[in-house]
């Protein structure tokens, strides 16, 4: 198990500070910097606040255990899984075997989809190539390759796509069990 003194050290060689420009950005002493980061002291709850706003880290990150199984999906292009549906290609970027804290998608399609649709979380949808149009609720948003969308997947929304025009999509939404295929 990493000690703080250790995460500590490390984080601060990563933003190429010395000890002793630590020290002088939290009026400290650079030795006592040296034996925080050798674990022969222990900072205080309010020492350790000010440390991690000086390194930009979050406090909570100096209690996490390094040893505990770290979320992650890492995918090679031949393992992505790819879903067909009516006129949409589904290649899926996260293995949600790993975690479902979010589904991240590239769609391509060339259908229009009549659906109308309304489910828990938000969505994000970035267009690669081609043009859409969405509608979300009572606003029509003209889409065109560079543009992106957030909205509140809760609110009533659909896909106006002109037929035959094919369109290249990034869609990420959360929670992913909500999203629709």
């Amino acid at each position: 198990m990493i000690e703080v003194g250790e995460f500590i050290r490390a984080i601060r060689k990563r933003r190429n500070l010395t000890t002793t420009q630590l020290a002088d950005q939290l009026d400290l002493s650079n030795g006592y910097i040296s034996l925080i980061e050798r674990n022969i002291v222990s900072p205080s709850l309010a020492t350790l606040k000010r440390i991690a706003q000086a390194l930009s880290v979050p406090l909570e990150s100096f209690f996490l255990d390094p040893d505990t199984e770290i979320i992650y999906s890492y995918l090679k292009k031949d393992e992505q899984q790819y879903i067909p549906a009516e006129g949409r290609n589904w290649h899926l970027l996260i293995d949600h075997s790993k975690t479902n804290l979010m589904g991240a998608f590239v769609v391509d399609s060339t259908a229009v989809d009549k659906n109308v649709y309304s489910h828990q979380g938000v969505e994000l949808i970035y267009v690669l190539e081609g043009e859409t149009s969405l509608n979300i609720s009572k606003e029509d948003y003209q889409l065109k390759a560079g543009d992106s969308l957030y909205f509140d997947a809760s609110i009533m929304h659909w896909d106006n796509k002109k037929p035959d025009v094919p369109l290249k999509l990034i869609v990420i939404a959360t929670p992913p069990e909500g999203f629709h295929f």
